[in-house]
């Protein structure tokens, strides 16, 4: 035997008598002195040393191939890599994972521009992700989800959908879950300044375009457009901006960057990424329409079309434009 392994021999003896080298070395093989000593090493009822991560409580169940028939795969769900490859985690709901690989989860968050909120469950059985270990990273999470789901009801019960079939009919996907449907309505995105959520517009356009460059996720507050026009009853959650394309309030914000008025947002393939040149100027109809005469529509002087301006407060003007 080397140095390494009679000096871990002897500490690990003194700690744990029931545990042997021989027993070590046959369970986790694989490993490195140095990534088993970064485990628990409590002996198991069956007389193996614990592979899960040393502050925990109470250890996981015995993972050595062969102990323990459920666990028979031997392999992380996540990293489908062998269990002794790295220190396991028992979550509340009693699945087990690889530590790293849990938390690498919760520390990546979401996919996308689009905040959601998957990453927090239980690869296998969805429910919500908990144990004492995670504390610290989940109440940072927990408390992002509980910002976005206030703003996600607010602007639910504002838009006069609190009542909405989805949420009253017994056959609905969202019966009885407002809070539901409220999160899969509205999309919020994090402004790449502030590290806020903000209102970003409905999801159901966040699935029909390309993913947006981070930088460009600028919510109100920390937007040039928006100087000077944040309201100081309302702040700039309720911002009334004129549709990007033409001479209209704007009805929709989509992919957390623009904003369309009703025509445009039901034909924006036709206005969307087209080049300023093309774009009809003030007075300009939906769907690239240029208007006859000098009047602007909303009666105000704004930048030209294709730029984004806000016009006021949607609830000082009471409209449900957003």
């Amino acid at each position: 035997m080397d140095i390494i392994s009679q000096s871990c021999q002897h500490h690990f003896s003194y700690e744990h008598p029931r545990v042997s080298t021989s027993t070590i070395e046959k369970s986790y093989g694989h490993w490195t002195f140095q990534e088993f000593f970064q485990t628990c090493r409590r002996p198991l009822p069956c007389g193996h040393p614990c592979g899960g991560i040393p502050s925990e409580n109470s250890c996981a169940p015995c993972l050595v191939e062969g102990c323990q028939p459920h666990y028979g795969d031997g392999c992380c769900p996540v990293c489908a890599d062998h269990w002794a490859s790295n220190a396991v985690i028992q979550l509340d709901c009693g699945h087990i994972f690889h530590h790293a690989c849990i938390k690498q989860m919760l520390q990546n968050r979401w996919h996308g521009s689009r905040i959601t909120f998957g990453f927090m469950t239980c690869p296998l059985c969805k429910s919500s992700i908990s144990h004492p270990d995670l504390y610290e990273i989940m109440s940072q999470l927990i408390h992002l989800y509980d910002q976005i789901k206030s703003k996600a009801l607010t602007r639910l019960q504002h838009d006069g959908l609190f009542n909405s079939s989805d949420v009253t009919d017994p056959s609905g996907k969202y019966f009885q879950d407002p809070t539901g449907f409220a999160m899969d309505r509205y999309a919020y995105y994090m402004c790449s300044k502030c590290q806020q959520p903000y209102f970003g517009g409905e999801g159901r356009c966040q699935e029909s375009v390309v993913e947006v460059d981070p930088s460009d996720l600028v919510c109100p507050q920390c937007s040039d457009t928006t100087k000077n026009k944040i309201c100081s009853i309302h702040g700039a959650e309720y911002v009334l901006y004129k549709c990007r394309y033409c001479c209209s309030p704007a009805l929709f914000h989509c992919f957390g960057t623009t904003h369309f008025c009703d025509p445009c947002h039901s034909n924006y393939t036709t206005v969307h990424n087209k080049p300023a040149s093309s774009l009809p100027k003030c007075p300009a109809g939906p769907c690239g329409k240029q208007l006859p005469g000098s009047v602007c529509p909303l009666g105000m002087d704004h930048p030209p079309t294709g730029e984004e301006f806000v016009i006021g407060c949607a609830m000082c003007i009471n409209t449900h434009s957003f």
